[in-house]
């Protein structure tokens, strides 16, 4: 149980602090484009680009804490209407989630594959898109140990305030 312990607190370090920033860096990046442009008519070249690769690193970044803290969007009407079934549900929607980001995993590092096969780069940045569907596949990986991991656990991760 320490190792799976260990590895929790170790995505949790890495992943929430990565997943803060690039939030914040993708406020600044559209705060100083809305200046640019209507202040100075001068928007940052590809800032919708960078925008988007930046959307994936923070996505996928965030999949696998919001696997391991168990906060998926669910629809909860069987477990309503019979509750002796919702841990067997709960467990069954935690393996379907290690397959299923398992199998994701392999098609986008499949895709990321396709991409560095044909040199694809965004149109105004030229920057190379490969490495960003290889971080997908990568953080699917993580997403799925962590979905794992939390069908052991029963820590929700923290707690609302309010």
């Amino acid at each position: 149980m320490k190792a799976i312990d260990a590895t929790a607190r170790l995505i949790i370090a890495v992943l929430a602090p990565l997943s803060a920033l690039t939030l914040l860096v993708m406020m600044g990046l559209m705060v100083a484009d809305v200046i640019g442009r209507y202040l100075f008519n001068q928007p940052i070249r590809g800032a919708y680009e960078i925008t988007e690769f930046l959307m994936c690193v923070m996505v996928f970044g965030a999949l696998p804490l919001v696997s391991l803290w168990r906060r998926h969007v669910e629809a909860s009407l069987v477990a309503d209407l019979l509750p002796r079934v919702a841990p067997a549900l709960h467990w069954l929607a935690g393996v379907a989630s290690v397959l299923l980001f398992g199998y994701l995993s392999m098609l986008m590092w499949r895709y990321g594959d396709q991409l560095a096969r044909q040199n694809a780069q965004s149109l105004f940045g030229g920057i190379p898109r490969a490495p960003f569907a290889y971080y997908a596949a990568i953080l699917c990986v993580i997403a799925a140990i962590a979905s794992a991991i939390a069908i052991v656990r029963k820590d929700d991760g923290p707690q609302e305030q309010g």
